[in-house]
């Protein structure tokens, strides 16, 4: 296994938690539910912010 870089592993996070944003958000969407939509949008904040990080330290 080669080794990562740590933007290499700040990326794979951030990547992880967009997608569990993203299914967070489907399944509070059909829910109908406004505070799982907002805990949604966190991750989905968190993790961009966390890409974008990741892509100016590389």
């Amino acid at each position: 296994m080669k080794d990562l870089s740590p933007s290499q592993r700040t990326a794979g996070t951030a990547r992880l938690l967009m997608t569990a944003g993203a299914l967070f958000a489907a399944e509070a969407l059909l829910r109908g539910s406004a505070a799982r939509t907002v805990i949604a949008a966190a991750l989905l904040s968190a993790g961009g912010w966390l890409l974008s990080f990741a892509k100016r330290a590389s």
